[in-house]
């Protein structure tokens, strides 16, 4: 783990505060808080795309850049191999995780139309606020926008608060039975926080600041010549975080 990395994790779980004078601490803050997910910093995998500084394109479907600024980082596996895929979560939201697949390209994706929110009471204007906030009370893990077309393989994962909130999280995907070139691993973050001043409505309409979910993808080809621990190319090779 980079010492850069480890310094923003601090930050985010409260243990730097301390340390640090308040106009410095408030640097340090506004120039991280728009990352809150990372790939990269993870340590399985690097992004398709270039997220912008400090991550600050995450909000912008369906991959997390609104220019698509490749980073050339490329993963080859076998059809139906089971990998490895952490997350780094250093902004804590509530929310939960999504994973999902597209044989051809990153167009595919629909972002959850809407969330049953693990705790609705906390919201002090109410789930929902007005007719533009799509938050339902019901069940969390039943009623939520789940799999909502076919490219979602694995979907509600480790839906959690601020305070149950982890540094990393890992997932074993199953990718599928099939043969691409052009495929995409898309992560995404469902946020699920608060209504008021700093989130307002839940809303994944817009292309900007005001979505409320995170992306990241993984650009992948699955071809049954893969070799086994060679899965990284040169690309993603360099770009991995120093240990």
């Amino acid at each position: 783990m980079s010492i850069y990395f480890k310094l923003l994790h601090q930050l985010s779980f409260g243990r730097l505060a301390k340390s640090m004078t308040g106009l410095t601490l408030l640097a340090l803050f506004t120039s991280t808080a728009s990352a809150h997910i990372d790939l990269q910093r993870a340590g399985t995998h690097v992004a398709k795309y270039e997220q912008g500084t400090f991550g600050a394109d995450t909000k912008v479907g369906s991959c997390g850049n609104p220019e698509g600024v490749a980073t050339g980082a490329v993963y080859t596996y076998k059809p139906g191999e089971t990998i490895s895929v952490s997350m780094a979560e250093y902004i804590r939201h509530p929310g939960y995780f999504r994973i999902a697949f597209d044989a051809d390209g990153d167009d595919s994706f629909i972002d959850p139309r809407w969330i049953v929110a693990l705790d609705p009471d906390n919201r002090p204007d109410g789930c929902p606020i007005d007719g533009s906030d799509h938050c339902r009370r019901g069940d969390q893990a039943t009623e939520g926008d789940f799999f909502n077309n076919e490219t979602v393989l694995m979907d509600n994962l480790n839906p959690h608060g601020r305070e149950t909130a982890q540094p990393s999280y890992t997932w074993e995907v199953t990718l599928p039975e099939i043969e691409c070139d052009n495929c995409t691993l898309q992560l995404i973050q469902v946020m699920e926080d608060p209504a008021g001043t700093a989130h307002g409505v839940y809303n994944t309409t817009t292309q900007n600041d005001q979505n409320d979910v995170y992306h990241q993808c993984i650009a992948i080809v699955l071809s049954n010549d893969a070799i086994p621990d060679q899965a990284a190319n040169a690309a993603a090779v360099a770009l991995r975080p120093e240990e």
